[in-house]
């Protein structure tokens, strides 16, 4: 499963567990509420029903020989034709019985002392709880607390009240399917730009990865982590590319002279003899060594010897053009092809290098040394191949050196068919 599609089940998962949680809360609150709104309701009406009862015939125990409690209240509140004194001339018109089929809270009446005043469920009258006390509701008469209720139960909910509920229920359900419905669609559009900034990290990472492209930069366009792993990636990828451009250096360079090694000599050879035999273009190879190197080593050390093919490196950088492919063969032997050029016109060249190796101030390392260099050209590209082409060179090498050193040669027919 991809990261943004995981990050997205998280962020809906996340949206449904808040949203379950912020209207189960919101829900409990309202029942709560509820209930005790309809409690302190009931408590009010009984409270006054209860003070009323025992105002009217001077205490409990008179009222209830005289008239029992619920024909009392029925009375008060639903008054009879003609009724107009008496302990029922305090009437209510908005009776809260006469909203209500049934009473919504059943009430347990104690004295001050704890002693059941009223019988309900599980308890008689003359019962003694005092332990019920601390959780009743004071009644009082003239400022006299003169009874307590206690609530019993969970209260009986009317057609209005339930009504009402389903109301509530239906706007906490249809507000959290809204609030569900939006962190969707926000979880979409966070979705989309995240995977934006992603899709490009990912396209960059491919790129690099199957076709080694190690500069490619992506922009960055957010200031949050994405883009700064995109900053990230765009230094690393950088670093990268200059490290693989070094790499890269390093392994077509001679560690010694800094000129290209045997193997990519042979490769940017092959690529100039295929273009120059394609478009009949000059091509020429230079093959040359240094004269009796092994006897500079053996007189002089290998340190000096190395000095000496490290300078000859430089001398061969100088005089010769960039465009020329240059590179140490082997040994004391040194190797250039020159592109597009003819074999007189290599000829002027080398022989150019070879008198500013002569020349050279060697006496800098040694006072006593002196370097030349001795080289076979060869233009044919009739040979048809590099192979044929650097083996007649080194056969012009070898005369060079019959012929007593410190000189360039080239292949009597190919003089020949210069001039």
């Amino acid at each position: 499963m991809k990261l943004r599609t995981q990050i997205a089940l998280s962020l809906v998962l996340v949206s449904l567990v808040s949203a379950a949680s912020v209207g189960g809360i919101a829900y409990w609150m309202l029942m709560r509420d509820f209930k005790q709104s309809v409690l302190d309701d009931a408590f009010s009406r009984f409270r006054d029903d209860v003070a009323a009862y025992i105002d009217a015939y001077g205490s409990w125990q008179q009222a209830v020989q005289s008239e029992p409690f619920p024909r009392f209240v029925e009375y008060r509140n639903r008054p009879l034709p003609g009724m107009t004194e008496g302990p029922h001339s305090s009437l209510r018109e908005d009776s809260y019985f006469q909203r209500r089929a049934t009473a919504p809270f059943m009430f347990l009446l104690l004295d001050t002392q704890g002693v059941v005043m009223k019988p309900a469920e599980g308890y008689a009258i003359g019962q003694s709880a005092p332990e019920l006390l601390d959780d009743a509701f004071p009644i009082s008469l003239r400022g006299e607390v003169v009874a307590k209720a206690v609530p019993l139960g969970d209260p009986n909910l009317s057609p209005q009240d339930e009504s009402y509920l389903r109301a509530m229920r239906q706007a906490l359900l249809t507000g959290m399917s809204v609030a569900v419905l939006i962190a969707l669609l926000l979880a979409r559009m966070f979705m989309r730009r995240m995977s934006k900034g992603v899709g490009r990290l990912m396209v960059a990472v491919r790129q690099m990865r199957q076709q080694g492209k190690l500069q490619e930069p992506i922009p960055v366009r957010r200031n949050d982590e994405i883009g700064a792993l995109s900053e990230a990636f765009n230094h690393m990828s950088a670093d990268l590319a200059k490290a693989h451009d070094k790499l890269r250096e390093l392994s077509i360079r001679d560690p010694l002279t800094q000129l290209y090694n045997r193997r990519h000599f042979v490769e940017q050879a092959s690529q100039l003899f295929e273009q120059a035999a394609r478009y009949d273009h000059p091509l020429t190879f230079l093959l040359a060594d240094l004269d009796h190197f092994k006897r500079i080593n053996d007189q002089f050390s290998h340190s000096v010897g190395d000095e000496v093919l490290r300078q000859v490196g430089q001398l061969f950088t100088k005089n010769l053009r960039k465009s020329d492919v240059i590179a140490r063969y082997g040994g004391e032997e040194f190797v250039v092809a020159f592109a597009e050029t003819s074999l007189a016109q290599a000829w002027q060249r080398c022989e150019t290098l070879r008198l500013a190796i002569e020349n050279h101030p060697w006496h800098e390392i040694h006072p006593e040394l002196k370097v030349t260099l001795s080289g076979g050209l060869c233009g044919a590209l009739t040979l048809g191949s590099v192979k044929r082409m650097l083996h007649q060179a080194d056969t012009n090498l070898y005369r060079a050196k019959k012929l007593g050193r410190n000189c360039i040669e080239r292949s009597p027919q190919e003089v020949d068919s210069v001039a």
